[in-house]
């Protein structure tokens, strides 16, 4: 494990991809950019890097997989996606007899489509991922999915964009934007809900470096790109041509507290014991979660 600082002396310098800075703080796997605060996955690697294996041992293993983690996240997804919703659609009644384009982009097994027709039940929602095949079965009737390699050069234009828990997956946030940004109707509206740091980062890393190479573990991965701070995520948004309309930090969780703990591979009884309270009284300690909705400048 190392810790140490590159300064805009060192040769070879890397800049924050967020928002291209010099000054950057590595460790183990992660760097710190020391002007927006944002925390990345760190080799940066190429977008296509991130292609998805189409072998049909892997398609199959993938859908198992999808399945699987919605068995496990199923119920949580289905409060936090009806929040999303009401944070950005607050009074649904004004668009109820009309038939609006819902994107879910990034949206994986598809059940966010459940949510939005049972309030909105002329929409019409599309969703797209990186993984064509992410789409569960079940949930794929309320769906109307554009292929991956299909998306740029599709015409369809959207009231509303969702980006839930999928902010910090993208290989290039700014990018993404802008390309999302050409796909509103006029006066459409984007939503993103994403992980912030909160506290607990900087005080586990004073307290214990190895605690908090597995808090890195589990949160920042070849999954997980980058943990936003606010600065962060508005100069991304500012970047791409859009500002933030509404902000709120929340607290917010997908799974129970033992998956979080076994992704970091923490199994101490103490530790593990301190993080489920902690779980338990999150909402009055920590808000782990940025939601915003973004529109053009």
């Amino acid at each position: 494990m190392r810790s140490y600082l590159k300064t805009p002396d060192n040769e070879g310098t890397v800049a924050c991809k967020i928002c291209g800075h010099n000054r950057l703080e590595f460790y183990d796997h992660t760097t710190k950019c020391h002007r927006c605060g944002a925390l990345l996955f760190f080799p940066y690697f190429d977008d296509d890097a991130l292609e998805i294996d189409t072998d049909k041992v892997s398609i199959e293993k993938r859908k198992e997989n999808w399945f699987y983690w919605y068995k496990r996240a199923s119920k949580l997804n289905h409060k936090n996606f009806s929040n999303m919703f009401f944070f950005t659609i607050p009074e649904p009644e004004e668009v109820f007899d009309r038939k609006v384009n819902v994107l879910d982009y990034g949206g994986g097994g598809g059940q966010f489509a459940f949510v939005v027709r049972s309030i909105l039940p002329l929409a019409e929602v599309y969703i797209v991922d990186i993984n064509d095949h992410a789409l569960i079965t079940e949930y794929s009737p309320l769906n109307r999915q554009i292929k991956w390699k299909e998306f740029n050069k599709d015409k369809t234009l959207f009231d509303y964009i969702f980006l839930n828990d999928v902010f910090e997956h993208v290989n290039d946030p700014e990018g993404v934007l802008k390309i999302l940004s050409k796909k509103l109707s006029p006066g459409g509206k984007i939503f993103i809900d994403t992980p912030k740091q909160f506290w607990v980062y900087p005080v586990i890393k004073f307290l214990n470096k190895s605690l908090y190479s597995k808090l890195l573990k589990g949160t920042v991965s070849r999954a997980h790109l980058q943990i936003w701070t606010e600065e962060s995520f508005v100069h991304v948004v500012r970047r791409a041509g859009l500002k933030v309309e509404k902000y709120s930090e929340i607290s917010e969780f997908t799974l129970k507290p033992y998956i979080y703990l076994e992704k970091m591979g923490i199994s101490n009884p103490l530790a593990v014991w301190l993080g489920n309270k902690f779980y338990e009284n999150a909402k009055r300690l920590a808000t782990n979660k940025i939601q915003a909705v973004i529109v053009p400048e």
